[in-house]
């Protein structure tokens, strides 16, 4: 581990890592995937400073989740944040940002189609604003970003520099499908926001696509509400592949931009969290393809499908994971480290103790 500042851990000691963030929760909202966590300042004036969002696989009323916290260590279950009138939908892994320049909050999710029973079906990015962190969001409808499918997920808005002019922009990272390509499956492109996060102000530029057997999400699989992709009526089947979950604005100690990602399937223990570099000549590495990992469910006994995380410090992450082999998903915190090698990594318990004590 490099040495250097103690981390900002915002507060929490060893005790408040690879736990249950929310041991108990609400009955309709017992899967915490995606978990999103926002910071408030101060001069927002809000109840809490910290505020807690998650994926919200309901098929009916308003949905995704919101908790509320002073502390990080206990959260209030506030209700639903987002006024939704859309029928047998499931809404994933929303990202809400904080506008101080004009006292709104803009949460982007995504959505799949109504009345259908698959929730892979029609999911596209969305944007809803509010005046307050706990909501009600309204919905402004689709972002509109340029596709070549009908398929856009996991939003995460941050800061860079825009190449252009040298000036911090809004950034977003999402997820897209990638079907002309030697792995099949879905990977991470990046745009450019205006300021006020309504639209794309850039043409994508692809992070990351599949290229390992590790990203594999399922074998043989057939799709086929993706009319004309495959002969699925006469029994053709993909390997899928799955880079997700971004995180961008990180970057490593050496002055490196980074990237946080997930691969594998959710839904079990091939999950895990990658990391993609970028380079002094402006090249990106996917250290996937070096063997390294930021965070693999073995490595963290009695927790398993480890992924999805967002970013509530540099140094401090909160994942999902499931902590009985058939439980749902819950959000639990876990440290954001660098390696000797400038690359990201999450301690595991052993490591942690060694740092704190």
């Amino acid at each position: 581990m490099r040495g250097g500042a103690q981390p900002d851990f915002a507060g929490l000691g060893i005790d408040d890592f690879y736990e249950p963030i929310i041991p108990d929760p609400a009955p309709d909202v017992a899967d915490q995937g995606d978990p999103y966590l926002l910071t408030v300042p101060r001069s927002a004036g809000s109840d809490h400073p910290y505020y807690l969002y998650h994926t919200d696989v309901s098929h009916s009323g308003n949905r995704i989740a919101v908790y509320g916290s002073h502390d990080l260590r206990q959260f209030e279950y506030l209700g639903k944040a987002l006024q939704a009138d859309a029928p047998m939908s499931e809404h994933w892994a929303p990202c809400v940002v904080y506008d101080a320049s004009a006292g709104r909050y803009t949460m982007f999710y995504s959505r799949s189609t109504p009345h259908q029973p698959d929730a892979d079906i029609g999911q596209r990015l969305r944007r809803a604003v509010a005046d307050r962190p706990e909501g009600p969001f309204i919905d402004q409808g689709e972002v509109p970003l340029e596709l070549d499918t009908a398929f856009a997920i996991d939003a995460d808005v941050y800061q860079r520099n825009d190449p252009r002019s040298g000036r911090p922009a809004p950034f977003l990272a999402y997820v897209v499908e990638f079907w002309d390509e030697p792995r099949v499956g879905v990977g991470i492109v990046e745009v450019e926001l205006s300021a006020d996060l309504a639209r794309p102000v850039s043409a994508p530029r692809v992070l990351v696509k599949p290229s390992l057997d590790v990203q594999l999400y399922e074998r043989d699989r057939s799709m086929p509400w993706q009319v004309g992709r495959r002969d699925w009526a006469g029994g053709e089947t993909v390997d899928w592949h799955c880079i997700e979950a971004p995180i961008g604005g990180l970057v490593s100690p050496a002055g490196s931009p980074c990237y946080l990602c997930s691969y594998g399937s959710y839904k079990d223990a091939s999950y895990a969290v990658g990391a993609i570099r970028e380079e002094a000549d402006g090249t990106l590495t996917d250290l996937a393809v070096h063997g390294h990992a930021v965070l693999r469910s073995g490595m963290l006994p009695g927790i398993t499908s480890a992924g999805h995380p967002s970013l509530v410090t540099p140094d401090l992450l909160v994942s999902h994971g499931r902590f009985s082999p058939e439980g749902e998903r819950q959000a639990f915190f876990v440290p954001l480290l660098w390696d000797d090698d400038d690359r990201p990594f999450c301690p595991d318990r052993d490591q942690l103790a060694q740092l704190l004590q």
